[in-house]
């Protein structure tokens, strides 16, 4: 294929799977391509899969120059790792190829040392294995032993550290099994799916979470999220199982706090319901289960995918019978200071549906 094809299938994919709120809420999720020259399409940060298409919301990045990196590290060295691997991806960005002056994934490295078409969302499917403590016995029984080489990958702070782990386990499976892992459940995270072309990527992510839906008899529809206005400025919830939820677990801000789930969470939703109510973009009432956004309707939008999103997996984890995993409050400290996450933060402002 040329470049503008394999762009093309890009867009496809990306709008397949952006498509779904039970697999992408919000800004959530990245995918990539390798193209030719040794150059990778990648989400920008703070942008949605379904917004990609043709001149709009990815990077063209040199994805050799990030894999060789990656390759050189020697993490015996008294380096900021974290923060070059975050200039390395930004520095990467090829000039005239694809939209310019966008910033890419912060996960543009576990996507460079991956394959051809490469999908990673917060399904919610996934993510009841990924934010339960059975979750690595059961991966390694619903797919490696059923033929479906995967790896699992305990929680790792985004970015650098995730994936020089990505890019070892890989290499240790193929190594010991000569199997290639194209799924990759990553706790407290998400899902990575990935393939030679956009077809078998798309497949194999529905298979996955498909199977973890047959094997609990998860057979619901996943609820529409919806806001509406209230006043100019100011949205509210609009989803029954949101509002439902809420009421229910009595969630205030500190419910929130109590239970962090992924990196996602804190994003979208904790950080918006902390500090003086002037500055909060999300207002909480327990009693009543009622939800207010301070913000636009494509933020307000975003942070009620995200809240339907926690809730699920809240709830049907419950339901059938796993034990929750939270992220540790070290986990926690780093994503709220890290500098890529508030931009992504910044930016989700921005979004225009």
């Amino acid at each position: 294929m040329t470049d503008n094809q394999l762009l093309q299938e890009y867009v496809r994919m990306s709008q397949t799977a952006g498509a779904r709120a039970d697999y992408v809420q919000g800004g959530g999720g990245n995918t990539s391509v390798k193209l030719s020259a040794g150059c990778m399409a990648v989400k920008a940060s703070g942008f949605r899969l379904n917004q990609i298409v043709m001149d709009q919301a990815y990077v063209v990045v040199d994805a050799k120059a990030i894999r060789e990196w990656y390759a050189s590290v020697d993490v015996q060295e008294d380096r900021d790792f974290e923060k070059e691997s975050v200039a390395v991806a930004k520095d990467s960005a090829v000039k005239g190829f694809g939209p310019q002056g966008l910033r890419p994934s912060v996960e543009a490295g576990f996507h460079a040392v991956l394959g051809n078409f490469v999908i990673h969302t917060h399904a919610v499917q996934s993510n009841l294995l990924c934010c339960s403590t059975e979750g690595e016995t059961l991966v390694r029984k619903l797919f490696t032993d059923a033929g479906f080489p995967s790896l699992w990958i305990p929680y790792i702070n985004p970015g650098f550290c995730l994936t020089l782990k990505i890019k070892a386990e890989r290499e240790r499976m193929k190594a010991e099994t000569g199997a290639d892992p194209h799924v990759i459940f990553m706790e407290n995270h998400g899902v990575i799916t990935w393939g030679d072309d956009a077809d078998s990527a798309l497949q194999l992510h529905d298979e996955v979470n498909g199977r973890i839906a047959r094997y609990f008899h998860l057979t619901d529809r996943f609820p529409v999220p919806a806001v509406k206005a209230e006043s100019d400025g100011v949205y509210v919830s609009d989803t029954p199982a949101v509002l439902a939820f809420l009421k229910e677990k009595g969630a205030d801000a500190a419910y929130f706090e109590e239970f962090p789930l992924y990196p996602d969470q804190l994003v979208y939703l904790n950080s918006s319901m902390l500090g003086e109510p002037s500055t909060r973009k999300i207002d909480l009432d327990p009693a009543t289960g009622s939800i207010r956004y301070k913000a636009g309707e494509s933020e307000a939008l975003a942070m009620e995918e995200t809240l339907l999103g926690f809730a699920w997996v809240m709830e049907n984890i419950r339901k059938i019978g796993l034990t929750l995993k939270t992220m540790t409050p070290s986990d926690v400290d780093f994503i709220r200071n890290w500098e890529s996450e508030a931009y992504r933060k910044s930016l989700v402002q921005k979004m225009a549906r």
